[in-house]
Protein backbone atom coordinates (compact mmCIF):
# COMPACT_ATOMS: atom_id res chain seq x y z
CA UNK A 1 0.00 0.00 0.00
CA UNK A 2 1.19 3.35 -1.05
CA UNK A 3 1.70 5.22 2.41
CA UNK A 4 -0.57 8.54 3.02
CA UNK A 5 2.58 10.25 4.22
CA UNK A 6 4.15 12.29 1.35
CA UNK A 7 7.79 14.58 1.32
CA UNK A 8 8.16 14.81 -2.10
CA UNK A 9 5.19 17.59 -2.92
CA UNK A 10 3.20 20.40 -1.01
CA UNK A 11 0.68 19.45 1.37
CA UNK A 12 -3.04 20.30 0.79
CA UNK A 13 -6.22 19.27 2.79
CA UNK A 14 -6.01 17.24 5.47
CA UNK A 15 -2.05 16.71 5.18
CA UNK A 16 -1.90 20.73 5.77
CA UNK A 17 -1.35 20.93 9.78
CA UNK A 18 -2.54 24.35 11.34
CA UNK A 19 -1.14 27.20 10.68
CA UNK A 20 -4.62 28.66 9.63
CA UNK A 21 -3.57 32.54 10.95
CA UNK A 22 -0.41 32.03 8.67
CA UNK A 23 -2.96 31.47 5.57
CA UNK A 24 -5.30 33.50 6.47
CA UNK A 25 -2.99 36.57 7.14
CA UNK A 26 -1.56 36.09 3.64
CA UNK A 27 -5.00 35.82 1.69
CA UNK A 28 -5.82 39.20 3.36
CA UNK A 29 -2.31 40.18 2.49
CA UNK A 30 -2.95 39.63 -1.15
CA UNK A 31 -6.74 40.67 -1.42
CA UNK A 32 -5.63 44.14 0.34
CA UNK A 33 -2.80 43.97 -1.71
CA UNK A 34 -0.07 44.37 0.63
CA UNK A 35 3.30 43.10 -0.44
CA UNK A 36 4.23 39.51 1.87
CA UNK A 37 7.56 38.43 3.09
CA UNK A 38 8.24 34.80 3.73
CA UNK A 39 11.43 33.50 4.75
CA UNK A 40 12.32 30.43 6.69
CA UNK A 41 14.71 27.11 6.63
CA UNK A 42 14.12 24.94 3.29
CA UNK A 43 11.37 22.24 3.33
CA UNK A 44 9.67 24.40 6.80
CA UNK A 45 6.19 24.19 4.77
CA UNK A 46 6.59 28.07 2.95
CA UNK A 47 5.25 26.92 -0.40
CA UNK A 48 2.46 25.18 1.60
CA UNK A 49 1.33 28.05 3.22
CA UNK A 50 1.23 30.06 0.11
CA UNK A 51 -0.57 27.28 -2.14
CA UNK A 52 -2.83 26.80 0.51
CA UNK A 53 -3.00 30.77 0.40
CA UNK A 54 -3.52 31.32 -3.88
CA UNK A 55 -6.22 28.64 -3.93
CA UNK A 56 -8.96 30.70 -1.18
CA UNK A 57 -7.82 33.67 -3.36
CA UNK A 58 -8.31 31.93 -6.66
CA UNK A 59 -5.25 33.85 -8.09
CA UNK A 60 -2.96 32.60 -10.28
CA UNK A 61 0.35 34.93 -10.23
CA UNK A 62 3.17 36.01 -12.24
CA UNK A 63 5.72 33.49 -10.58
CA UNK A 64 8.86 34.47 -11.29
CA UNK A 65 11.71 31.65 -9.69
CA UNK A 66 15.39 32.98 -8.73
CA UNK A 67 16.88 29.43 -8.71
CA UNK A 68 18.72 30.17 -11.81
CA UNK A 69 19.26 33.73 -11.92
CA UNK A 70 22.90 34.66 -12.52
CA UNK A 71 22.25 37.79 -14.21
CA UNK A 72 20.17 41.24 -13.18
CA UNK A 73 18.81 41.79 -16.41
CA UNK A 74 17.13 38.57 -15.58
CA UNK A 75 15.33 39.71 -12.78
CA UNK A 76 14.30 43.14 -14.63
CA UNK A 77 13.13 41.79 -17.56
CA UNK A 78 10.96 38.81 -15.82
CA UNK A 79 9.60 41.50 -13.92
CA UNK A 80 8.44 43.52 -17.27
CA UNK A 81 6.64 40.91 -18.22
CA UNK A 82 4.19 40.68 -15.40
CA UNK A 83 1.75 44.35 -16.26
CA UNK A 84 -1.19 42.77 -16.34
CA UNK A 85 -0.99 40.46 -12.80
CA UNK A 86 -2.46 41.39 -9.82
CA UNK A 87 0.01 39.22 -8.13
CA UNK A 88 3.25 38.51 -8.60
CA UNK A 89 4.98 35.58 -6.18
CA UNK A 90 8.91 35.73 -6.19
CA UNK A 91 10.91 32.27 -5.44
CA UNK A 92 14.23 31.82 -4.19
CA UNK A 93 14.54 35.72 -3.50
CA UNK A 94 17.50 35.15 -1.48
CA UNK A 95 19.72 34.48 -4.98
CA UNK A 96 18.95 38.69 -5.25
CA UNK A 97 22.51 38.89 -3.54
CA UNK A 98 24.26 36.73 -6.13
CA UNK A 99 23.72 38.67 -8.82
CA UNK A 100 25.71 41.61 -10.08
CA UNK A 101 24.90 44.84 -8.92
CA UNK A 102 22.05 43.60 -7.21
CA UNK A 103 20.79 46.33 -4.64
CA UNK A 104 20.21 47.97 -8.59
CA UNK A 105 18.09 45.61 -8.89
CA UNK A 106 16.76 45.51 -5.75
CA UNK A 107 15.99 49.39 -6.17
CA UNK A 108 14.39 48.52 -9.22
CA UNK A 109 12.20 46.50 -7.68
CA UNK A 110 11.35 48.49 -4.67
CA UNK A 111 10.49 51.07 -7.21
CA UNK A 112 7.73 48.81 -8.94
CA UNK A 113 5.98 47.79 -5.53
CA UNK A 114 5.63 51.32 -4.17
CA UNK A 115 3.37 51.72 -7.33
CA UNK A 116 -0.34 53.15 -6.99
CA UNK A 117 -1.39 50.24 -9.57
CA UNK A 118 1.60 47.76 -8.26
CA UNK A 119 0.54 44.46 -8.01
CA UNK A 120 0.62 42.50 -4.85
CA UNK A 121 4.23 40.65 -4.28
CA UNK A 122 5.14 37.50 -2.20
CA UNK A 123 8.59 37.36 -2.01
CA UNK A 124 9.87 34.27 -0.77
CA UNK A 125 13.31 32.77 0.29
CA UNK A 126 14.88 29.67 1.80
CA UNK A 127 18.17 31.48 2.90
CA UNK A 128 16.91 32.87 5.94
CA UNK A 129 20.49 34.52 6.69
CA UNK A 130 20.82 35.84 3.62
CA UNK A 131 16.87 36.94 4.08
CA UNK A 132 17.92 38.84 6.89
CA UNK A 133 20.87 40.65 5.36
CA UNK A 134 18.18 42.21 3.14
CA UNK A 135 15.56 43.08 4.74
CA UNK A 136 16.64 43.12 8.26
CA UNK A 137 20.44 44.29 8.22
CA UNK A 138 20.01 45.99 4.28
CA UNK A 139 16.57 47.57 5.55
CA UNK A 140 15.77 47.46 1.79
CA UNK A 141 11.82 47.31 0.96
CA UNK A 142 11.66 49.27 4.30
CA UNK A 143 7.91 49.77 5.26
CA UNK A 144 6.72 48.38 2.13
CA UNK A 145 5.90 44.95 3.14
CA UNK A 146 4.32 42.74 5.92
CA UNK A 147 6.58 39.28 6.80
CA UNK A 148 4.23 36.30 7.78
CA UNK A 149 6.10 33.99 10.42
CA UNK A 150 5.73 30.60 9.99
CA UNK A 151 5.18 28.64 13.37
CA UNK A 152 5.95 25.89 14.45
CA UNK A 153 3.30 23.00 13.52
CA UNK A 154 2.38 22.07 17.04
CA UNK A 155 3.30 18.39 18.61
CA UNK A 156 -0.34 17.99 19.51
CA UNK A 157 -1.03 18.50 15.86
CA UNK A 158 1.95 16.22 14.85
CA UNK A 159 0.90 13.62 16.58
CA UNK A 160 -2.47 12.92 16.13
CA UNK A 161 -2.13 12.90 12.75
CA UNK A 162 0.09 10.35 12.72
CA UNK A 163 -1.84 8.36 14.75
CA UNK A 164 -4.83 8.89 12.91
CA UNK A 165 -3.43 7.81 9.36
CA UNK A 166 -1.76 4.17 10.79
CA UNK A 167 -5.01 3.94 12.38
CA UNK A 168 -7.20 4.25 9.14
CA UNK A 169 -5.39 1.35 7.88
CA UNK A 170 -5.69 -0.80 11.03
CA UNK A 171 -1.72 -0.21 12.11
CA UNK A 172 -1.04 1.39 15.56
CA UNK A 173 1.04 4.26 16.60
CA UNK A 174 1.43 4.91 20.61
CA UNK A 175 1.26 8.43 21.50
CA UNK A 176 5.10 8.45 22.99
CA UNK A 177 6.27 6.93 19.53
CA UNK A 178 4.56 9.31 17.62
CA UNK A 179 6.43 12.25 19.94
CA UNK A 180 9.36 10.51 19.37
CA UNK A 181 9.09 10.79 15.92
CA UNK A 182 8.16 14.74 16.14
CA UNK A 183 10.86 15.56 18.57
CA UNK A 184 13.57 13.26 16.51
CA UNK A 185 13.15 15.90 13.87
CA UNK A 186 12.43 19.02 16.37
CA UNK A 187 9.68 19.63 14.66
CA UNK A 188 10.63 20.25 11.17
CA UNK A 189 8.05 18.72 8.57
CA UNK A 190 9.37 17.50 6.07
CA UNK A 191 11.57 15.33 8.42
CA UNK A 192 8.80 14.55 10.35
CA UNK A 193 7.14 12.54 7.38
CA UNK A 194 9.98 11.07 5.73
CA UNK A 195 10.52 9.44 9.27
CA UNK A 196 6.56 8.54 9.30
CA UNK A 197 6.81 7.26 5.80
CA UNK A 198 9.32 5.38 6.60
CA UNK A 199 7.76 3.49 9.33
CA UNK A 200 4.61 2.91 7.70
CA UNK A 201 5.75 1.10 5.00
CA UNK A 202 7.59 -1.22 7.93
CA UNK A 203 4.83 -1.84 9.94
CA UNK A 204 2.34 -4.96 9.56
CA UNK A 205 0.28 -4.19 12.59
CA UNK A 206 2.22 -2.27 16.06
CA UNK A 207 4.71 0.51 15.51
CA UNK A 208 8.14 -1.06 17.64
CA UNK A 209 10.48 1.01 18.92
CA UNK A 210 13.00 -0.56 17.34
CA UNK A 211 11.35 0.07 13.25
CA UNK A 212 11.76 4.18 14.28
CA UNK A 213 15.22 3.63 15.14
CA UNK A 214 15.63 1.82 11.41
CA UNK A 215 13.65 4.79 9.94
CA UNK A 216 15.99 7.73 11.68
CA UNK A 217 19.11 5.59 10.79
CA UNK A 218 17.77 5.63 7.09
CA UNK A 219 16.93 9.25 7.14
CA UNK A 220 20.53 9.94 8.18
CA UNK A 221 21.94 8.34 5.60
CA UNK A 222 20.03 9.48 2.88
CA UNK A 223 21.37 12.76 4.09
CA UNK A 224 24.50 11.70 4.95
CA UNK A 225 26.66 12.57 1.45
CA UNK A 226 25.18 16.42 1.62
CA UNK A 227 25.97 16.64 4.94
CA UNK A 228 29.53 15.25 4.49
CA UNK A 229 29.93 17.84 1.93
CA UNK A 230 28.59 20.22 4.68
CA UNK A 231 31.71 20.11 7.11
CA UNK A 232 34.19 19.20 3.82
CA UNK A 233 32.95 22.96 2.35
CA UNK A 234 34.21 24.02 5.96
CA UNK A 235 37.37 25.64 7.02
CA UNK A 236 39.05 24.59 10.48
CA UNK A 237 38.28 27.22 12.34
CA UNK A 238 34.87 26.85 10.98
CA UNK A 239 34.60 23.68 12.25
CA UNK A 240 36.14 24.31 15.69
CA UNK A 241 33.19 26.91 15.74
CA UNK A 242 30.75 24.69 14.50
CA UNK A 243 31.64 22.29 17.46
CA UNK A 244 31.25 25.11 19.64
CA UNK A 245 27.76 25.59 18.96
CA UNK A 246 26.74 22.24 18.80
CA UNK A 247 27.79 21.92 22.35
CA UNK A 248 25.51 24.84 22.85
CA UNK A 249 27.43 27.62 24.08
CA UNK A 250 25.68 31.02 24.00
CA UNK A 251 28.57 33.77 24.57
CA UNK A 252 30.69 32.88 21.06
CA UNK A 253 33.17 35.58 22.05
CA UNK A 254 33.92 35.06 25.29
CA UNK A 255 37.43 34.63 26.33
CA UNK A 256 36.63 31.05 27.69
CA UNK A 257 34.93 29.95 24.25
CA UNK A 258 37.78 30.90 22.48
CA UNK A 259 40.48 29.60 24.69
CA UNK A 260 38.53 26.20 25.03
CA UNK A 261 37.66 25.61 20.99
CA UNK A 262 41.02 27.32 19.77
CA UNK A 263 39.37 29.75 17.78
CA UNK A 264 41.91 32.57 18.46
CA UNK A 265 40.57 36.07 18.93
CA UNK A 266 36.98 37.69 18.81
CA UNK A 267 38.34 39.39 15.98
CA UNK A 268 38.71 35.69 14.30
CA UNK A 269 35.24 34.48 16.10
CA UNK A 270 33.55 37.78 14.22
CA UNK A 271 34.35 36.45 10.85
CA UNK A 272 33.88 32.59 11.69
CA UNK A 273 30.25 33.33 12.25
CA UNK A 274 29.86 35.52 9.55
CA UNK A 275 31.36 32.56 6.97
CA UNK A 276 28.77 30.11 8.47
CA UNK A 277 25.68 32.43 8.15
CA UNK A 278 26.05 32.88 4.58
CA UNK A 279 26.41 28.97 4.22
CA UNK A 280 23.26 28.66 6.04
CA UNK A 281 24.63 26.62 8.54
CA UNK A 282 24.16 28.62 11.76
CA UNK A 283 21.25 31.18 12.18
CA UNK A 284 22.04 33.51 14.99
CA UNK A 285 19.39 34.46 17.45
CA UNK A 286 17.95 37.32 18.94
CA UNK A 287 19.78 36.75 21.35
CA UNK A 288 22.97 36.70 19.70
CA UNK A 289 23.20 33.34 20.30
CA UNK A 290 23.99 30.97 17.34
CA UNK A 291 21.78 27.50 16.58
CA UNK A 292 22.54 24.80 14.00
CA UNK A 293 19.54 25.76 11.36
CA UNK A 294 18.97 21.63 10.29
CA UNK A 295 17.94 19.19 13.01
CA UNK A 296 18.55 16.41 11.27
CA UNK A 297 22.51 17.97 10.27
CA UNK A 298 22.77 18.72 14.01
CA UNK A 299 21.80 15.01 14.99
CA UNK A 300 24.08 13.50 12.02
CA UNK A 301 27.02 15.42 13.75
CA UNK A 302 26.08 14.03 17.21
CA UNK A 303 26.15 10.06 15.36
CA UNK A 304 28.68 10.43 12.90
CA UNK A 305 30.93 13.63 13.32
CA UNK A 306 31.30 15.01 17.24
CA UNK A 307 30.45 11.43 18.21
CA UNK A 308 32.94 11.78 21.84
CA UNK A 309 29.73 14.56 22.80
CA UNK A 310 28.60 13.58 25.86
CA UNK A 311 25.31 14.61 24.63
CA UNK A 312 22.09 11.98 24.76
Amino acid sequence: MESPFTYNCTASGNSFLARKKEVSQTVLNIRSRVHTVIYEPPKTGKQSLIDMALAQTGLTPAVIDMISMIDSDELLHALQDTPEHTLVYIKNFQNILRLPDWERAAADLSHRMQSDDAPAYILSGSGINAMKHIFEEKKLFYRQYERVRLSPIDERSVTDHIIRTFLKVGRVVEQSQAERIYNTADGHPWYIWQIADTCFNLTKGYLSDNIITEAVDSLLYTHSVRFQETVDNLSRYQLYFLRAVFDGISKASSSEVIERYRLNSSANVHRIKEALTKKEVIHIDGQDTPRIIDPIFRLWLKRFYFKDNKEQ
